[in-house]
């Protein structure tokens, strides 16, 4: 609620309803006015309230593209946070949403703003399920998502974290300086399914005629821009690398608005 008092826009908070039940929370601001529509994938740990977030509410609308923002399961304080972390919900999820934008803005073109595990699950989705996106920006993707749950290939489980994944049944984890989510045993065997692999994969797949553009960190710790730079030469993805800059590109106060200016350019074609 002080979020919109203090922007001073008509922005709406709701749920969706997914097929099993389940509730999604989200915020939308869709101006009369806009001819598309942008849905925010946030990535791992993060939420709908994330300054990425913010940052598409302040500068979307006013190009005429609204803004979908929800919460991922596991993740936020809402409804979503008890539905398990595992890759087919997050794709029920960004398909429920995806829906309601069709059903309930009919005509309006489809973009999505994916971030981080969000462009991982996204490249995924655009190449597993039908779609109505018609772009999608990959911000910081973590196309190499599977290395940071089971390490790189050929390399050994810490015993310490394996035996607590057993006894429990899942491991709180989390990037630093963020909220840790419980992320259950399933969602590691997901990742361990070749199929997962977005790295090597993602080009074998049709992609439904959506066009994808990438953004990253020059020095992204998380994600080693390397990494990025092959996805992007393997599949003929344009990408845009902003030197000296990390996971979260937002280390100089104006990048974000670059990367926002990028998507825009890229959204418009």
């Amino acid at each position: 609620m002080l979020l919109v008092l203090k922007r001073r826009i008509k922005m709406e908070k709701f749920t969706i309803t997914k097929d099993n039940g389940r509730r999604i929370p989200v915020l939308r601001e869709i101006p009369q006015e806009a001819d598309a529509v942008v849905i925010m994938v946030h990535g791992f740990t993060s939420c709908k309230e994330c300054a990425t977030g913010e940052l598409l509410l302040r500068r979307m609308p006013a190009e005429g593209i609204g803004v979908m923002l929800y919460d991922q399961p596991g993740h936020g304080t809402e409804e979503a946070a008890e539905e398990p972390f595992r890759i087919r919900n997050c794709m029920d999820s960004l398909a429920a949403v995806e829906d309601y934008v069709v059903r309930n803005y009919p005509g309006k073109e489809i973009f999505y703003f994916a971030s981080s595990y969000g462009a991982y699950l996204t490249g995924l989705y655009i190449c597993r399920r039908p779609h109505a996106g018609s772009r999608l920006m990959m911000r910081s993707g973590a196309v190499i998502m599977p290395w940071l749950f089971l390490g790189a290939p050929g390399s050994e489980p810490d015993p310490a974290s394996l035996a607590e994944l057993n006894e429990k049944g899942f491991l709180m984890l989390g990037l630093p300086d963020a909220p840790q989510i419980r992320v259950p045993k399933g969602m590691f065997e997901d990742m361990s399914r070749p199929e997962n692999d977005l790295l090597h994969r993602f080009g074998g797949y049709d992609h439904g005629g959506t066009e994808v553009a990438m953004v990253h960190g020059g020095k992204d710790p998380v994600i080693p821009v390397r990494f990025a730079r092959e996805f992007a030469e393997e599949n003929g993805i344009p990408i845009t690398v902003f030197e000296g800059q990390g996971h979260s590109l937002n280390d100089n106060p104006d990048c974000p608005d670059k990367v926002a200016d990028l998507a825009i350019d890229f959204f418009r074609g």
